[in-house]
């Protein structure tokens, strides 16, 4: 596959597009099959390039692995730990939970540092602190680290993580999930693909409740079902769709729409002036929004704006009328997009590593971009570049196939002019 997109801005969008499963969830829904050696069925996989990389990780250690287009049959029954493949773990960030399913059924895990975007600072520490006060023993190395059971396991019924991780919180799951034994979470995050999760872990055979104030209790059993489970659409990908829209104009309806997921962004959205109409759960139509008012977004844990839309979210402020706000309150590295954009033309002042001041509307104009680091970066820029005049070409187009399935064939069915070289 190329690994370019070239850009021409300036056309509308126009047409029907349809969101692709979520990749956050596809790739915890995928580790937890290792909690158990039947076989599993997972339907709605998006074709991504990270999750092809978690494929391929399982593989290493003996998963056998069907997939027949976005439907996946997984079977663990002869899987080695040990012939894990450190190259590959270190090219996914999502790889870091295969450390509780597998910790759960083996009872202990020597792993690599998990890769993925290069977006400030995402130490392993609430994960290893979880495993501390389950009375596991951490060892930490320079290129590897191992948990395993300590001479004198107690039988710790109540864990409080040391803050709303999305990945401890699905690490602590999968390993509670294969444990005779009932044990309470406090201050678990509470994504939709978290929910994903609970649902395939129960239909496997795990006893979990759901409480207030970010509670969650689990029963698990140390023979789990295999199971048939879908994975739910993808929220980040829907909620970009919608600013694509807005950005760069015309009238779109955007299917599969996980609306219940979004109710707070769209809300937002609609307070600036977006011309957002719902017109079922399930689809959101989009049109040219001329008059849109600058905002403040701060982004948070759910239900709060998604930290995969802040990218996408600057990009909109060149776009408004006055001064907006980004704050990303959970990452310290994820405004560099914005120094990008201010080469196309864009009206940014960065006051710090969490927050910036976009002023708007600009014209934007085309440029040719070497590398993104992130995932979301990127895809801001194909935004940009979309509504900007004249030429863009955005290279290492890997990175945004990571996290959005065919982009390029999409915005091209919309109208885009956009073409892989």
């Amino acid at each position: 596959m190329s690994d370019s997109f070239l850009i021409k801005g300036g056309n509308l969008l126009r047409g029907d597009v349809h969101v692709s499963g979520s990749k956050n969830a596809a790739l915890k829904l995928i580790a937890a099959t290792l909690l158990t050696d039947r076989p599993c069925k997972l339907t709605n996989v998006p074709i991504l390039k990270d999750v092809e990389v978690m494929f391929d990780i399982l593989r290493s250690i003996g998963s056998d692995i069907n997939q027949r287009g976005r439907t996946v049959y997984i079977s663990n029954k002869n899987i080695k730990p040990s012939t894990l493949d450190y190259k590959l773990v270190g090219k996914v960030r999502g790889s870091v939970v295969i450390m509780g399913p597998l910790l759960s059924r083996f009872g202990s895990v020597v792993m690599p540092y998990p890769g993925g975007d290069k977006i400030g600072r995402r130490p392993l520490s609430f994960h290893f602190n979880l495993f501390r006060d389950l009375g596991f023993s951490v060892k930490e190395s320079e290129k590897n680290f191992t948990i395993s059971k300590s001479k004198k396991m107690p039988q710790v019924s109540k864990v409080i993580l040391d803050g709303f991780s999305v990945t401890a919180t699905e690490t602590a799951l999968m390993w509670a999930a294969g444990q005779e034994r009932e044990i309470e979470f406090s201050t678990v995050a509470e994504e939709p693909h978290i929910q994903n999760l609970v649902e395939m872990l129960r239909r496997m055979g795990a006893n979990i409740q759901v409480k207030p104030q970010n509670q969650i209790v689990i029963r698990g059993k140390k023979s789990l079902r295999g199971v048939d489970q879908r994975v739910i659409y993808d929220y980040i990908e829907a909620g970009t769709w919608v600013v694509a829209g807005l950005v760069v104009g015309g009238d779109i309806r955007i299917c599969n729409f996980p609306t219940q997921d979004l109710k707070l962004f769209l809300h937002r959205l609609k307070r600036i002036g977006a011309n957002i109409e719902i017109i079922n759960p399930t689809t959101v139509r989009v049109k040219t929004s001329p008059n849109l008012k600058a905002f403040r977004m701060d982004v948070r844990i759910h239900p709060g704006i998604a930290a995969d839309l802040q990218s996408p979210l600057g990009v909109l402020g060149t776009q408004c009328n006055g001064t907006s706000e980004i704050f990303d309150t959970l990452y310290e590295g994820r405004l560099s997009y914005l120094k990008e954009l201010k080469k196309m033309g864009a009206n940014v002042k960065i006051l710090d590593v969490h927050r910036a001041y976009i002023t708007g509307p600009t014209k934007l104009k085309g440029i040719k971009f070497v590398k993104k680091e992130d995932i979301r970066g990127g895809m801001s820029l194909i935004i940009a570049g979309l509504v900007a005049s004249g030429q863009t070409f955005i290279k290492d187009a890997y990175q945004v196939d990571r996290g959005y399935e065919k982009i390029d064939q999409k915005l091209f069915k919309l109208g885009a002019n956009i073409q892989r070289i």
